[in-house]
């Protein structure tokens, strides 16, 4: 008897899903795959087309990681292909598109994933194969291509770094191009009956009829960093100032809420907003007026999931230290889904028919659901990839401890020490995954990093902060520094202290360096004691022997 108990139990051990995420709606088991892209933020929500996930990477770039563009098999993980743009050095921020085989006036053309870089490329990538179809070459003065592109018709309209250009999709070839006189960040492009709207970093929101005459608009002092919505209320932005942002319809300021926009969403009459502060729904009739908020910190991407008759959600994305997605109506409590690898977020999530996730974070890990996630579902599901169902778990040791019981009653002592034995065998299986990730996470906190001293430096300067900056003609360095927390806190001082003005830009994913000395070139990027941050610098945390150096991307 004790010998096919102890088979029995084994068995049932062996089948135990270890290595998979259980759907809470019971009927079937979800699937969950990572992969850490190890080069760069994810900024933009990634794409599930069919059988496929493509992401892209974003970042400032030196040595010789560059930004890539991926493909990989929704249900294994595996990667598909990959294409990387050896040229492109400053953030990546421009949203992936997909144009689905067809034709029109200007030719035919398959499958594509229509990419735009900052070195002001657009490129035209195989949907199946990842094979440059083509390429065209729009104007860069700080930085290319970073705002939405839309297709309209067969033609693919890009918002450039001063200006508009479109491409046949068919062959790549430039059938118009506008240039502006202003610069543009995240200049998303709004496609209407009579041509394309595109703001710019000086608060102007220009109309560009379908063969590139212009109208323009002051809307205020600030950046527009979206695509203009149209609603039958107006046009209306959300404009990035100093230290607010205001909401503008037609020209006219509706209302002055908090700083670094997120990039809206519009779902009929109704725009969904965020700041860094609170999320806002607006209905958007014959006027535009708030009508929900909720306290909730976030930029980048707000993104609908939509699937008829079954799920209808907008999703924000956490950007903060605690990380995480949540889904909900501003103006009601937001529902939290948190992942095993939470940390700060602008893109939102993509989404499938079948209600397949793919999550993206600001330390370039990849993280797909496949497979419906049902209304209950819970966020803690998400947390641990290697765990069993806790209530069979629990059933079976309690089983076991019963017959250990049994036999104690009933059979002779070796019987009692080989049924205890199973007992210990089975909780050790059940409790193996967690202890296993504790002792990682602990172990990971040992470790030593690599360091950034140099030992010319005075012997004054050990175990104080030190900031070093790498000019074109020559590197400055300045130590002895105590008690600043942050990168940005260290900077500030320190270059003062060398004769150095630091011009600072803020964007909607952070505050960044636009020049030191008077040297911009592609960027500016930093490291901690030889390692590479992934915030930025008014997160980016130092001690109090840290060495922050600076070097041009």
């Amino acid at each position: 008897m004790i010998r096919v108990l102890v088979s029995v139990g084994l068995l049932i051990c062996l089948f135990v899903p270890q290595h998979s995420i259980a759907d809470h709606d019971s009927s079937s088991e979800q699937i969950y795959w990572e992969v850490d892209l190890n080069n760069g933020f994810i900024s933009t929500k990634p794409m599930i087309v069919d059988d496929s996930v493509i992401v892209r990477t974003s970042d400032f770039w030196s040595g010789d990681d560059r930004p890539k563009v991926y493909s990989f098999d929704l249900q294994t993980g595996n990667e598909n292909w990959r294409f990387t743009n050896n040229y492109s050095r400053n953030h990546d921020v421009s949203p992936l598109s997909f144009a689905t085989s067809s034709s029109g006036d200007c030719g035919s053309w398959g499958d594509m994933v229509l990419v735009g870089w900052t070195d002001g490329k657009v490129t035209a990538l195989d949907f199946d194969s990842g094979e440059l179809i083509w390429q065209s070459q729009t104007e860069v003065v700080d930085y290319g291509i970073t705002g939405k592109m839309v297709i309209d018709q067969d033609q693919l309209v890009v918002p450039t770094n001063k200006g508009l250009s479109k491409f046949c999709l068919a062959d790549g070839s430039e059938t118009l191009r506008v240039d502006l006189p202003q610069k543009g960040w995240r200049n998303g492009i709004t496609l209407t009956d009579s041509g394309y709207l595109l703001g710019n970093e000086e608060g102007i929101l220009n109309q560009v009829s379908k063969d590139g005459i212009v109208t323009s608009q002051e809307i205020g002092e600030g950046k527009i960093r979206h695509a203009p919505l149209v609603t039958t209320a107006g046009v209306l932005i959300h404009l990035q100032m100093q230290s607010s942002s205001g909401i503008y319809v037609d020209g006219e300021l509706v209302s002055t809420e908090g700083s670094s926009p997120a990039i809206p969403l519009q779902v009929g009459n109704k725009v969904y907003l965020g700041t860094n502060t609170e999320v806002l729904l607006l209905n958007c009739e014959q006027s535009c007026n708030v009508t929900g908020r909720t306290d909730y910190q976030t930029s980048g991407e707000i993104v609908r999931q939509y699937i008829p008759e079954r799920v209808d959600r907008v999703w924000f994305s956490h950007n903060s230290q605690d990380g995480g997605w949540s889904y909900g109506t501003p103006g009601q409590n937001l529902t939290l889904y948190e992942t095993k690898h939470n940390t700060f977020k602008t893109a939102g999530p993509g989404f499938s028919e079948d209600g397949s996730i793919a999550f993206g974070n600001d330390n370039g890990i990849l993280m797909v659901f496949v497979g419906q996630i049902s209304d209950t579902e819970k966020s803690s599901q998400a947390n641990d990839d290697y765990s069993i169902d806790f209530d069979f778990g629990l059933l079976l040791i309690l089983l076991l401890i019963i017959s250990a019981f049994y036999f104690q009653v009933n059979t002779k002592e070796n019987t009692v020490v080989k049924a205890g034995l199973l007992v210990l065998l089975v909780i050790a299986v059940v409790a193996l995954p967690d202890v296993s990730t504790k002792w990682s996470q602990e172990v990971s906190k040992l470790e030593t990093p690599t360091g950034d001293w140099d030992e010319s430096w005075p012997d004054e300067w050990q175990d104080t902060q030190v900031l070093v900056i790498e000019l074109p003609n020559e590197t400055l360095v300045v130590g002895g520094y105590s008690d600043y927390n942050t990168v940005e806190e260290l900077t500030e001082i320190a270059s003062v202290d060398l004769g150095l003005i630091v011009e600072y830009e803020t964007t909607d994913i952070g505050v960044w360096i636009t020049s030191i000395g008077g040297y911009t070139g592609s960027g500016w990027e930093f490291t901690i004691d030889g390692t590479r941050s992934n915030v930025g610098i008014s997160l980016a945390e130092i001690d109090e022997d840290s060495v922050v150096r600076w070097s041009l991307a």
